[in-house]
């Protein structure tokens, strides 16, 4: 593989960089323990395995650098202890990555699959991609942490550190084609049952003047993009952290107080597809025991889980899954 001038002269200051990590020998070991240089790195990233130590920030602004190292260690550890070598090759090795959900429609293939951050994994080592046909519409990136960091008891959450459409054609195609909605709703809806999977109750995500390539110019459009899209979902700020918590399953407006019930009960439908197929296929290489079963909670997406011919009808037990107004 040919290397360019610039990258060339990067690598002695990718080195010093990394060699930061022999400040924290404990640390070492245990990335040393992980194999951290193999399992997790195709061939083509194999020349920054230290991107969390060789870039000026790693998944939040707030993070100093024993956090990141922290957090490197806590998402490897994470996925090799409870995930297997058939789930490796397809999120860390393959272009094509791990499908969650797809579903064709007037021949266009609509598809959401998990594949390792293939451009900036210092803005989150995973990402859940939509696609319509062969086009990226939306990405949402996140990394395993442990919540101890944001001054919470100690035990694996998912960080939501990246949330980006991309404008496109297909963009208005997925639009026409799931009305009144959005990629990033699907995505999220991904991340829900990702979540579940693994047993999680609840989710953190970066606030906007957090993300690590947030700028003072684009504030606006990052406030948008990040805290006020997480707030419209029913995460709350934990303050002074640069991060918002969200509850498995979101904590929403229940359907009785949204305008148009039958399209929000509709857009949720989809939703619910999505959390449930998202499950079963992060389930079916996981190597440590299965968390128990969330679709209780998941079905909470619906006015109607078992299908009725209603859509606008509402119970008061399976309100909790929806954005405000949605």
């Amino acid at each position: 593989m040919l290397i360019s001038t610039r990258e060339l002269w990067l690598v002695p200051l990718r080195l010093m960089a990394a060699c930061r990590i022999l400040r924290f020998p404990s640390r070492l070991k245990q990335l040393w323990s992980l194999n951290f240089l193999r399992p997790y790195f195709s061939n083509e990233n194999t020349r920054d395995s230290f991107f969390f130590l060789t870039h000026n920030n790693y998944l939040s602004k707030y993070f100093t650098l024993a956090q990141r190292i922290d957090c490197a260690i806590a998402h490897y550890s994470f996925e090799g202890q409870n995930y297997g070598p058939s789930y490796h090759r397809s999120v860390y090795q393959s272009p094509l990555g791990l499908t969650l959900w797809h579903r064709v429609v007037n021949r266009t293939r609509y598809a959401i699959i998990l594949r390792a951050s293939e451009d900036n994994r210092h803005e989150g080592d995973l990402s859940v991609l939509c696609f319509v046909n062969d086009t990226r519409v939306c990405r949402v990136a996140f990394s395993y942490i442990d919540s101890s960091l944001f001054g919470l008891q100690s035990e694996r959450a998912m960080f939501i550190t990246r949330s980006q459409m991309d404008r496109n054609p297909e963009l208005q195609r997925f639009r026409d084609t799931f009305k009144q909605n959005s990629p990033n709703y699907f995505c999220f809806a991904s991340v829900w049952g990702i979540a579940m999977a693994n047993g999680m109750h609840g989710i953190f995500l970066v606030k906007e003047d957090a993300q690590i390539a947030y700028a003072e110019r684009y504030a606006e459009g990052f406030r948008n993009s990040y805290s006020a899209l997480w707030e419209a979902f029913g995460a709350r700020e934990i303050e002074g952290r640069g991060v918002y918590r969200m509850s498995i399953p979101p904590k929403l407006a229940p359907l009785r107080i949204v305008t148009h019930k039958n399209r929000a009960a509709r857009r949720r439908r989809n939703w619910l597809e999505i959390v449930l197929e998202t499950r079963q296929a992060m389930l079916k290489d996981r190597t440590r025991r299965v968390p128990p079963p969330l679709e209780g909670e998941a079905y909470a997406l619906l006015p109607n889980p078992a299908g009725a011919q209603d859509e606008g009808h509402d119970r008061d037990s399976a309100v909790r899954c929806v954005p405000n107004g949605k």
